[in-house]
């Protein structure tokens, strides 16, 4: 019973996002909007379009295999001698 509850709710969700999805993806009023596409000719504009973004999947593979994946391989080994 609570399955089908649960899986009721899960779909009434996904039935109300996908009806509202003209009224969310709306852009408020009295923001300035521009159909133009990103011009990098000052730095503000380089390092929050290129440098963050590469910063952080750089940081984000460094954090894998420096720490999540010798992690893991620990976990294994201990397990192994269990």
């Amino acid at each position: 019973m609570i399955r089908k509850t649960s899986f009721n709710v899960i779909l009434l969700a996904a039935l109300i996002a996908m009806t509202c999805q003209h009224a969310l993806g709306q852009i408020p009023t009295g923001t300035p909007r521009t159909d133009e596409p990103v011009r990098l000719n000052t730095t503000a504009d380089i390092i929050i379009y290129l440098v963050l973004p590469l910063t952080v999947i750089v940081l984000g593979i460094f954090w894998w295999f420096f720490y999540k994946k010798p992690k893991n391989e620990r976990e294994k080994e201990k397990a192994d001698k269990n």
